[in-house]
């Protein structure tokens, strides 16, 4: 559930082609690892949602809002808390093993995407942030305001991107290969 939301975000990048939260901490290699550990039992109970019917319930930002974190994992840990207690407690489970309360696996989680977004873009367009860099945010007022929306967004996502810590994306090197794997599975 939470890796199909999280690649339709992908793909919403790389067509579009401050905002992150971060602790003082940089993500470790350990914590990147262990979360690439959880992607299939996650899966897995994401599968169970979506058989039940559950996720239509579970409203999840899936792309940056201007001004905000870019929080995913945390976002649909808290959802999945708030309307599934019962399932929440199996995501518990299922991280748990990997030695993640719900919480800390939500923000490992966002700091991987985060990272591994802006590695993905760098590697496969470099000259992408450059470019949306240069983009002019003025003329936001004059577009159509069904359009502003998905500008808005794009902004908020390159941000996101570009603010991604260099510690946080070298932590993701050695599981990048496992995330491209899973996401193309996945997707």
């Amino acid at each position: 559930m939470f890796q199909r939301l999280i690649a339709g975000l992908i793909g919403t990048v790389f067509l579009v082609t401050g905002a992150y939260a971060a602790e003082n901490k940089p993500l470790t290699e350990d914590q990147a690892k262990r979360f690439v550990a959880t992607l299939a039992a996650v899966d897995a109970l994401g599968d169970s949602l979506e058989a039940e019917g559950k996720i239509d319930n579970l409203r999840i930002e899936q792309r940056p809002k201007a001004g905000e974190p870019f929080l995913p994992y945390s976002n649909a840990v808290n959802v999945l808390k708030e309307k599934y207690p019962s399932d929440h407690a199996k995501l518990a489970d299922a991280v748990k093993e990997q030695g993640f309360s719900t919480a800390d696996w939500g923000h490992v989680g966002d700091r991987v995407m985060v990272a591994y977004l802006a590695v993905r873009m760098e590697e496969d367009d470099p000259d992408s942030m450059e470019m949306m860099s240069g983009m002019d945010r003025s003329m936001l007022d004059m577009v159509p305001a069904e359009m502003r929306a998905q500008l808005e967004g794009t902004f908020a996502m390159m941000d996101t991107v570009k603010n991604a810590p260099e510690a946080d994306k070298n932590a993701i090197a050695t599981v990048k290969d496992d995330l491209d794997k899973f996401m193309e599975e996945d997707a």
